[in-house]
């Protein structure tokens, strides 16, 4: 009987030990939210997910009425709700100023109409697109009138016409100082001249009144601005169909957070698959969409101007 109690006592370490090793992947499981998203860690405990959004870009972001909104205003509404937590919008004074607040800790995620480049990835985590639009040009037919392309239908044939007339070093392109377009253009028009402005609205402004040739920007932006200053340059102005550049927008978080990443890809699937992105813009637009194309038409008799 000792000899039996004798060897039972040197099991139970055994045993403990055993149980302990068993374990492992249930704890490392249960703490798996802290080990790979300190973010979704920090969202969850304080129930609010902080996110910093375009402060003007109509209609993914803008004022309405003294009020925050658009298709990036809900959207990351839909991701709180989904998350079990309250949003909240945080509107930086510049577009620019979103990635140094978002590895400050100042915002979690960034949802900004924010197009997906290498050079960004090099230090946020882009989730997978949940919008696809392109690179449009915004022609102001007067004034490239001097370059014989006012009448250029698209993008090849403003190519060709400048190529042929060897004009493309007169050309002066507007953009937005920080924006994709800014680093983008040079490859696409080697020669010209670029011009930065501190918006897209300024860019735009000075597109109309001839400070540039034409302005390069989001297709969806230059239709709608163009539609809401119908009035002053409905004739003077024109958005070349399709866009010449494929663009696609991300969400950005801070590196580290691979589950939270991992989930982003899950909501985005769920966002296309739904339709939740065509039913956000269709609150603030009238629009159709081109597969074939990937454009989107505002319809004629949609009038924002003043």
């Amino acid at each position: 009987m000792k000899h039996h109690s004798l060897i039972t006592a040197r099991m139970v370490p055994a045993v403990l030990l055993f149980l302990a090793i068993c374990m492992l992947p249930v704890i490392t499981l249960a703490q798996s939210s802290v080990s790979y998203s300190p973010t979704l860690t920090k969202v969850f405990a304080d129930k609010v997910l902080r996110v910093g959004v375009n402060p003007l870009f109509k209609p993914f972001s803008f004022e309405k009425d003294g009020k925050r909104v658009g298709v990036d205003i809900d959207i990351a509404n839909l991701l709180a709700k989904k998350l079990g937590v309250t949003a909240k919008i945080i509107v930086p004074k510049s577009f620019s100023d979103l990635i140094p607040m978002l590895q400050a800790g100042d915002i979690d995620i960034i949802m900004a109409g924010m197009s997906i480049t290498f050079a960004r990835a090099k230090v946020v985590d882009f989730s997978t697109p949940y919008f696809d639009t392109g690179l449009s040009i915004l022609l102001n037919k007067a004034k490239s009138a001097r370059l014989g392309i006012s009448g250029v239908p698209n993008y090849n044939a403003l190519v060709r016409e400048l190529v042929r007339k060897k004009k493309m070093d007169q050309l002066v392109i507007a953009v937005t100082k920080g924006k994709a377009p800014e680093r983008i253009v040079p490859r696409f028009f080697p020669k010209a001249t670029i011009k930065s402005y501190p918006s897209n609205e300024a860019a735009a402004m000075a597109t109309l009144k001839g400070e540039a040739d034409l302005m390069v920007h989001d297709e969806i932006f230059l239709k709608v601005w163009l539609k809401e200053h119908a009035k002053e340059a409905q004739f003077r102005l024109t958005v070349l169909d399709p866009p010449f550049k494929p663009d696609f927008y991300g969400m950005a978080i801070r590196k580290g957070n691979q589950d939270f990443l991992n989930m982003l890809g899950v909501f985005n699937l769920e966002l296309q698959a739904n339709g939740y992105v065509a039913q956000y813009m269709g609150r603030y637009l009238p629009i159709t969409s081109r597969v074939s194309t990937r454009s989107y038409n505002i319809n004629e008799d949609y009038y924002g101007g003043d």
